[in-house]
């Protein structure tokens, strides 16, 4: 099974995903347009998902406020948020 990817830089809606905020998300999506998601990136396997995500965070200082969010097709929770960027 192919695992979809997808990495979120849009700061307006990182702490939406972080907190677990599908409503703050969905509502957030109603209301701007410019937002922009890129296609997911799709891979085969576990190993080359954590081969590429773990690069994503690489030099990032922890203290600071996260810049990217990451949203995996093969994590239940994540699958809502998917669902509306994909409707969006």
């Amino acid at each position: 099974m192919a695992i979809n990817v997808y990495v979120i830089s849009e700061p307006s809606i990182i702490d939406f995903i972080e907190d677990g905020d599908l409503e703050g998300f969905k509502e957030e999506l109603s209301i701007d347009d410019t937002l922009i998601f890129h296609d997911p990136e799709t891979f085969d396997t576990e190993a080359e998902v954590i081969a590429f995500t773990s690069c994503i965070a690489y030099g990032l200082d922890d203290r600071a406020p996260a810049s990217r969010a990451i949203l995996r097709s093969d994590i239940e929770e994540d699958l809502p948020f998917i669902e509306a960027i994909e409707n969006y």
